[in-house]
């Protein structure tokens, strides 16, 4: 039915596409050639190529699970042998290669969203389009005040909390991956080799489960789900134990005892909560930000149990 509905549109034309892809990707050749990455364009391209590989079947993940299995380290690890010595680079190829598969996966869950709501899937394209392009604009001025304006930015002990954790994981593996390089960790004979063979279990280790869901279809069996198993643990840095147990608790909560006990609630309303808590935690972090972190006496310290 949707798709009878949305047929009374015409789609996007496939060279739309085509020229915002040839523009970023003339930006992003400007950038590196200009300032000083080592970043050469071949790899940019190998990263473009290896993302659109991935595109798909990441993207079936996360239509079943609503998981994005994270692939960074992976990326690290080809540039790492691929430009040996450059962390600026492994950092730049590493963004690349899994953002553009992040991005065209939540675009294409965008497109689907408009799908349901009957917008035209031009107007749909438009709109991401300039949202991206004032969000390249504007992040990149926010960044510049912060490191203008906030003393003490990104390290332990700055007073407003802006510790930084996620950019602090993302600089220390451009140093481990980059400088230091995959051939003196995981090579054969060396410290960590024994690591990499947890790629070929990954690779493995989903096909018993496959065929287990498939011969006991009913059974127990057909809720365990390997690559998102994986990717759950793959959240650690910078994730800590404070939201994983905020993750298994509420998710304990709504989709077993709420769903067990009282599953038409559920059934209406489990997908607004989701939404509700994701809008309710913004809306705090602004509240808390403005009325506590940002007092002129450096921060209010609430000394509460559970606090420190």
């Amino acid at each position: 039915m949707h798709s009878r509905l949305m047929m009374h549109y015409p789609e996007v034309p496939f060279w739309w596409y085509g020229v915002v892809g040839a523009i970023a990707f003339a930006f992003f050749c400007t950038a590196i050639s200009i300032f000083p990455t080592q970043f050469p364009i071949w790899a940019a391209i190998v990263g473009i190529l290896l993302a659109s590989v991935l595109s798909i079947p990441l993207a079936m993940l996360q239509a079943i699970t609503n998981q994005q299995v994270p692939t960074q380290v992976m990326h690290e690890l080809i540039a790492g042998y691929m430009l040996p010595g450059r962390p600026v680079a492994n950092m730049l190829f590493k963004t690349i290669a899994f953002m553009t598969t992040n991005q065209g996966i939540n675009f294409a869950g965008d497109l689907k969203l408009g799908h349901y709501m009957k917008v035209p899937p031009r107007i749909m394209f438009s709109v991401q389009v300039v949202a991206a392009t004032i969000a390249c604009i504007w992040v990149t001025l926010v960044q510049d005040w912060m490191f203008n304006n906030i003393v003490d930015l990104c390290t332990p002990d700055q007073p407003q909390g802006f510790r930084c954790p996620g950019s602090t994981t993302f600089a220390t593996a451009s140093i481990i991956w980059g400088a230091v390089g995959p051939q003196r960790l995981f090579s054969p004979g060396a410290p960590y080799s024994g690591l990499l063979w947890l790629f070929l279990i990954g690779a493995v280790l989903p096909i018993p489960f496959y065929f287990l869901a498939r011969r006991f279809p009913l059974s127990f069996w057909r809720y365990i789900n390997i690559p998102v198993f994986f990717a759950g643990l793959g959240a650690m840095p910078p994730a800590s134990g404070i939201n994983y147990i905020s993750w298994v608790l509420w998710g304990f909560i709504f989709n077993y005892v709420i769903r067990r006990f009282h599953f038409r609630w559920w059934m209406r309303y489990n997908y607004i909560l989701s939404a509700a808590l994701d809008a309710g935690v913004a809306l705090a972090l602004l509240v808390i930000f403005f009325s506590l972190g940002l007092a002129k006496t450096g921060g209010i310290q609430l000394d509460w149990w559970g606090n420190k």
